[in-house]
């Protein structure tokens, strides 16, 4: 991992456009940040107001969103599509560093 991190560092380095996107994602890190400094308090009554903009929030919550929670088809399904992504993930990570492998293995042979 540490032989990773020294690779990262080198390509930040060298590479202007990664490098350009980093300092960006910096500068959008600082702002959300400092946010958090300016404290602001919602207008009295919005919770009402935007509840009142759902249609049928009252049939949604909480007993309809419990009951399907409780099929177990539902339940199934969940784990299905959970199981699913974990796997996808899982191959794309061993895909990304299979790839990143061989190029640093081209580099220290060329």
């Amino acid at each position: 991992m540490a032989e990773f991190d020294g690779e990262l560092e080198v390509h930040l380095a060298t590479c202007p456009e990664c490098s350009g996107e980093l300092a960006r994602y910096r500068e959008v890190l600082m702002a959300v940040g400092s946010l958090r400094d300016v404290p602001v308090e919602p207008p009295p009554g919005l919770p009402h107001r935007i509840m009142a903009h759902v249609h049928g929030h009252e049939a949604l919550w909480p007993d309809r969103i419990l009951g399907l929670a409780r099929d177990r088809r539902v339940r199934v399904a969940a784990a299905s599509v959970g199981g699913a992504l974990v796997g996808a993930a899982a191959i794309g990570i061993i895909w990304w560093r299979a790839s990143h492998r061989d190029v640093a293995r081209d580099r220290l042979t060329a």
